[in-house]
């Protein structure tokens, strides 16, 4: 019986792998549409309709066509082994191989040889054939809309306002460069296609590639940055985006290129925001450069803050006396002097600044009053004595003038109706106008007549 059941055996063996060399013996025709944005390596597929090759799928008979279309490699892979790299686009022959066809070429005889030789090396493997042939077809168009963005702050030097901390985001593309080496190193003997997203991943639940593109920004950036004239400002960032390209390559393509057969193709920049505290310093910074700049604007900031305060010291829940107060209590510190100071720098220099942030406005001058020797002046005509006698001629400093009415017997400085010293009426003052016909003098010195009237003036 074990005779018979291997005779069985054999007999089954011999028919399958006869049939299976007469299915291969028909050529296959390859060919692939566009990869588009999402695919990366793609197996190819036999595209015949009459006649069609109802063998196995793993064999490509000798002088078999595939069609290479435009934005595809084409690698031959014949027992695991990559055979051929085709770049160009076009219709190829396939010649090398080991599924031989009697319809490969006008030699039948050779063939049917080389067919017979096939049948029984099936044979001897049960009636699988010991080879495999593939097509696989790599894009080499450009991967574009991969999406990044910083999740945290990352570091600066920006060179107008030193060290702040930036959030970027954007997208860039790359592309297979070396579809060997991304072959063998990253995609390797795929059943049927390998994608981008499996490649990249996503934002979300990024892969490998994405994350060294994400660590790689700080160091793009430090190239970035830096003092004038190459360092750039964060603000311009988006319009460099050639120089953040060229920066980034440098970082990425070597080793991408080395170790997966890709580089990075283009980088945009959709948008830069500073934290908070760096967004705070950089507005001080622009504020004092903008009144170092401009007078005008200084003193206008100036105006408006005294403008503000008084209106908060009027809005006082105390009292507006009390915010004026403190007002006061604020220029007596210093504020007056900052806001003199400020007002001086405009009437020295808003003028002479065409071109400033107010420039056009009316600029009132500032009135200055001359200034005021110190001490008393003496009778010789000497001023700014401090001492109690006068520095140039020697005479005492007089004494002040006692108030009051000095009566006439000498006495001054009486303040009541009578004199203190000897007790007569205080004079009553001379009229300023005749009480008779009311004439007043030009001068103001009334006469002891009335020259209009004749009438004594008491």
């Amino acid at each position: 019986m074990g005779l018979i059941s291997l005779i069985k055996n054999v007999a089954g063996t011999t028919f399958d792998s006869i049939s299976s060399q007469i299915q291969d013996q028909y050529l296959e025709f390859f060919t692939q549409d566009s990869l588009g944005q999402e695919i990366l390596v793609k197996k190819g597929a036999n595209k015949m309709e009459k006649g069609r090759n109802k063998g196995n799928s793993e064999v490509i008979s000798n002088g078999s066509v595939i069609n290479v279309p435009e934005g595809c490699f084409c690698l031959l892979v014949n027992n695991g082994e990559i055979v051929d790299v085709v770049s160009e686009a076009g219709a190829y022959k396939w010649d090398t191989s080991t599924a031989p066809s009697v319809l490969a070429n006008k030699n039948f005889g050779e063939n049917i040889k080389q067919s017979i030789g096939d049948i029984w090396n099936r044979m001897k493997m049960g009636g699988e054939i010991q080879q495999q042939q593939r097509v696989y077809f790599v894009n080499k168009l450009e991967m574009m809309n991969q999406n990044f963005g910083t999740p945290s702050p990352v570091p600066y030097a920006d060179p107008e306002y030193r060290n702040i901390y930036i959030r970027l985001n954007g997208t860039f593309s790359f592309r297979v460069e070396n579809p060997v080496t991304f072959f063998r190193n990253i995609v390797g003997n795929v059943k049927d296609e390998y994608t981008v997203a499996e490649f990249m991943g996503t934002p979300a639940k990024p892969q490998q590639p994405r994350l060294e593109f994400l660590d790689n920004i700080t160091e793009t950036l430090n190239k970035c940055g830096g003092p004038y004239p190459n360092g750039i400002m964060f603000s311009t960032l988006p319009s460099k985006q050639g120089e953040f390209r060229r920066y980034m390559q440098d970082c990425l393509d070597d080793e991408w290129l080395q170790k997966r057969g890709i580089v990075v193709e283009t980088v945009a920049i959709a948008s830069v925001t500073p934290d908070d505290k760096s967004r705070e310093r950089i507005e001080k910074v622009d504020e004092a450069k903008l009144y170092g700049a401009d007078p005008g604007a200084l003193g206008a900031a100036v105006a408006l803050g005294q403008t503000e305060a008084m209106k908060a010291a009027g809005a006082n829940a105390n009292g507006a006396v009390n915010g004026f107060m403190g007002m006061g209590m604020m220029g007596a510190v210093g504020g007056n002097n900052a806001t003199a100071a400020a007002m001086n720098t405009v009437q020295q220099q808003g003028g002479a600044q065409p071109g400033g942030f107010f420039a056009g406005a009316a600029q009132a001058p500032v009135q200055q009053a001359a200034p005021v020797a110190a001490g008393w002046t003496c009778s010789c005509g000497q001023g700014g004595n401090t001492g109690k006698f006068c520095g140039n001629c020697g005479k005492p400093q007089p004494a002040p003038a006692a108030a009051g009415w000095t009566c006439s017997c000498g006495q001054t400085g009486n303040t009541g109706k009578f004199c203190g010293n000897c007790g007569q009426p205080q004079p009553a003052a001379a009229p300023s106008a005749c009480p008779k016909c009311g004439y007043k003098p030009a001068d103001g010195n009334m006469p002891k007549f009335c020259p209009e009237c004749g009438s004594k003036i008491e």
